[in-house]
């Protein structure tokens, strides 16, 4: 489709019927960025756009629409994972229990209390201060107390979903299960504080939560009330002492740890014997590679000894150094022999070529000794390793044995640890029981509602999480479809075409399908498809409004690679120019695999290596009046040397001759990426037009090749 800036002929692709010839045209009878909407036409010497003005083809909305169709079955594969593994996930999810207590915040607290010369640092003023009393419900204070209000039944009740939890942050406690499930809801323009708690047991729940609000509660009541903070005081100074006294003895069994260097002296968690096993494997490894050396120090000398090439060696000729200089010392071989058929012996070039590469085979033989000397080297040191690593678990396991003779005092040590963390945790629990027993007067706050059970789950979320689990699912199919697309180096739009290999775009031919392959090459001719009919008419008229192709008589065919379509598109661009009046001949220059004649349907016996190898007369084999307007010349067989034919004085005389009786040529050519016929061709050209089949061919590749082609200076009038 062409760009009206551009002020080229619309090449009508909308209708185009989806079709095959080679797999020539678009994809499934979509195209990404079709027609030719723009480009770099001034990249050509003397090419110039049809229009006042030159910009570079984008994608648009079409082009990602159409990467996401292509690779459709990536995205609903990717979305039907995901939307199954969250259907999986909700069905197999532990329901979640949530109950809700209401705490109102007073402005003042109720009752008296001594020291009420302090009241005015007790009242509930302003948002500040009951954003205070918010943080304190969230605070670690209020979670250890609520904590250890959990006992016996009801703490086995509540630990138990989390017993196989598993985190980074280490196992699951009950005061880090509170913190994660508990939440804090002030409610705006009021005094009032929801507390929420989750739990797979509705009961526990309800517990929880009132525990919550009771111990806020009972914290605010415990800082008003001195003497029974000093009792409770008195039993934190025991409580530390305790701790000191604890942590005494963990240093000591750390002192006694550093001092023998083990963790343990349990037999199954000792260090000592993780280490045997790892030394074990070392050695077992190391023997390993000492049998490797020694096989292949054995295997070098072996052919030292029998006298034959170490370059047939894999360990000698993968050393980059030997690889590299044998490459070298073949390239001068070539290079050597090559002017051997030129020069004679004593010729200075021959002399002087023979010295580099005499200097090259020596370099190689110094690499092959350095590289047997590593081979040697290597051998050396794995033994040495080898026998460090018996050496050194010989003395483990001397030291494993002197370690469990000391086992007894360390296990009394690791005793006295334990009793002492036991006792530091029974008055630990007697001070909190102490700070619950403390009847204070007045409160801060009191319970609105108590928690009760929930009858139903407040999750999962079903619905929630289905509506995830599809959105997730199509946010990761479409970026799957697009990194697969951004790995996809083959070219398949406008966008590839003008942005990536650097070519303006003539136009698109759509495939054809259920048609042999004389009715593909006569497809203008006969009319077969509408919209091939019409792109290559638009072809026609984008040659003919270019300055530079409206004059040229001689035009190159040519691709990439094999099978992208040239003898399709030559035969029906000339049976175009044909059919606008003009004479017009085809040459089959692809003297390899010939495909003129058999596309058109004529016979092969002469043609182009007849007239020029056995002097046969040009119009005996010219097939003439193929279509209206239209010649042949064939190759009349295949050549053994086709670029010295197509180099030859003879070939490039009877393109000047036939100059003169045609207005148009066009030579079929074979793919610069196969062969070099075509860039020898190119001097006795007046253009080029490149063929490129869709979703076939790399970008990277198409571009190497065409740059190949304007290395020789030749017009290119595009793809």
């Amino acid at each position: 489709m062409a760009d009206t800036k551009q002020n080229t002929p619309a090449s009508p692709q909308k209708d185009a019927a989806p079709g095959n010839y080679g797999g020539y045209g678009n994809y499934g009878g979509y195209y990404y960025g079709y027609g030719y909407g723009g480009g770099d036409y001034g990249a050509q010497p003397g090419y110039t756009p049809a229009g006042p003005e030159q910009q570079r083809y984008s994608r648009s909305l079409r082009d990602y629409l159409l990467i996401l169709r292509e690779r459709i079955w990536y995205f609903l594969v990717t979305l039907v994972i995901v939307f199954v593994g969250s259907v999986l996930y909700t069905m197999n999810s532990t329901e979640i229990y949530q109950s809700m207590a209401t705490v109102q915040v007073l402005r003042q607290d109720l009752g008296t209390r001594v020291g009420s010369e302090n009241r005015a640092n007790e009242v509930i003023s302003g948002t500040e201060d009951f954003n205070t009393q918010t943080k304190i419900l969230e605070s670690s204070a209020i979670v250890q107390a609520v904590a250890d209000r959990l006992k016996d039944e009801d703490l086995k009740q509540f630990t138990a979903p989390y017993e196989d939890v598993r985190s980074f942050a280490g196992p699951m406690t009950p005061q880090r299960i509170l913190g994660d499930n508990r939440k804090v809801i002030p409610q705006r323009m009021s005094m009032i504080i929801h507390i929420a708690f989750n739990h797979p047991n509705a009961r526990i729940a309800a517990l929880v939560a009132n525990y919550f609000a009771e111990e806020y509660i009972n914290y605010n009541l415990r800082l008003y009330s001195s003497d029974a903070m000093k009792a409770v005081e008195d039993l934190r100074v025991r409580v530390d002492q305790q701790r000191r006294r604890a942590e005494d003895l963990e240093n000591q069994l750390h002192e006694y740890r550093r001092k023998y260097d083990a963790v343990s002296l349990d037999p199954k968690n000792d260090i000592d014997t993780q280490e045997l096993l790892n030394l074990n494997s070392i050695l077992t490894q190391a023997k390993n590679a000492l049998d490797q050396s020694e096989s292949n120090w054995a295997m070098i000398q072996q052919y030292r000894q029998e006298g034959r090439d170490l370059t047939e060696l894999p360990i000698i000729s993968g050393q980059p150094a030997v690889a590299n200089q044998m490459t070298m010392v073949a390239n001068y071989g070539m290079n050597l022999a090559a002017l051997a058929k030129r020069y004679k012996p004593k010729h200075p070039i021959m002399i002087e070529t023979t010295e580099v590469y005499d200097e090259a085979k020596r370099i190689l033989d110094e690499n092959i000794k350095t590289a047997v000397q590593k081979v040697y080297s290597d051998y050396l040191t794995v033994r040495e390793n080898y026998e460090a690593a018996q050496k050194r678990l010989v003395e483990k396991r001397r030291e494993t044995i002197e370690l469990a003779k000391i086992g007894v005092e360390f296990a009394s040590l690791a005793h006295e640890v334990a009793i002492a963390r036991q006792l530091h945790l029974i008055m630990h629990n007697k001070m909190s029981e102490q700070m619950t027993r403390v009847v204070l007067v007045g409160q801060s706050a009191r319970i609105i509602d108590r928690a009760g059970e929930s009858a139903r789950p407040a999750k999962p979320n079903v619905p929630m999480n289905l509506f995830v689990g599809f959105l997730v699912g199509v946010v990761l199919g479409v970026a799957l479809v697009f990194v697969v697309a951004f790995f996809d180096d083959r070219i398949k739009s406008a966008f590839d075409i003008e942005n990536e290999v650097g070519l303006p775009l003539l136009g698109i031919v759509p495939r054809i399908r259920s048609q042999n392959s004389l009715e593909k090459a006569l497809a203008v001719a006969g009319n077969i498809d509408r919209q091939v009919t019409e792109s290559f008419r638009s072809i026609y008229s984008a040659l003919k409004i270019n300055e530079t192709s409206r004059g040229a008589k001689v035009i190159l065919v040519t691709s990439t690679l094999p099978s992208e379509g040239k003898s399709f598109v030559t035969t029906n661009m000339a049976l175009t120019c044909a059919l606008h009046g003009e004479r017009v001949l085809i040459i089959d220059g692809d003297l390899r695999v010939p495909n003129v004649a058999k596309s058109l349907g004529i016979d092969n016996d002469k043609g182009l290596l007849t007239v020029l190898e056995q002097g046969e007369p040009l119009e005996s084999a010219m097939q003439k009046n193929v279509y209206p307007n239209l010649d042949a010349l064939p190759t009349g067989g295949r050549s053994k040397n086709p670029t010295q034919l197509l180099n030859s004085r003879e070939f490039a005389e009877l393109l000047e001759n036939l100059r003169e009786q045609y207005d148009k040529i066009f030579l079929d050519s074979p793919p610069v990426g196969a062969v070099s016929d075509a860039i020898n061709t190119l001097p006795l050209v007046d253009g080029v037009v490149y063929v490129i089949k869709f979703n076939t061919v790399k970008r990277k590749t198409a571009r190497l090749n065409v740059h190949r082609v304007r290395d020789s200076h030749v017009p290119i009038f595009g793809a």
